[in-house]
């Protein structure tokens, strides 16, 4: 079965860039667009399913106090800091 079509305009220095690229890789045009949407999808689908998680478990009254989320944060920080000087 064939793959559906996708078309869409891209600036030309977009296109010469994607030339470039799949030129250098000894790769189509196509194989560098399929894996660059893949990555975007997942990314974004990752963002949005994150953002619906928080939102259902706010409504779910799973909340934490503000200055707890801070606490945890201000100790990473100077875990990360202490880590870095050596302590």
């Amino acid at each position: 079965m064939a793959s559906p079509v996708l078309s869409f305009r891209v600036d030309s220095e977009l296109i010469s860039q994607l030339d470039q690229l799949a030129e250098a890789t000894d790769r189509d045009r196509q194989y560098h667009l399929k894996r660059a949407l893949a990555r975007y999808i997942e990314t974004e689908s990752w963002h949005f399913r994150a953002v619906a998680e928080g939102i259902a478990d706010a409504e779910a009254g799973n909340l934490i106090e503000l200055d707890a989320v801070k606490a945890k944060w201000e100790a990473r920080a100077k875990n990360c800091i202490d880590q870095q000087s050596g302590k």
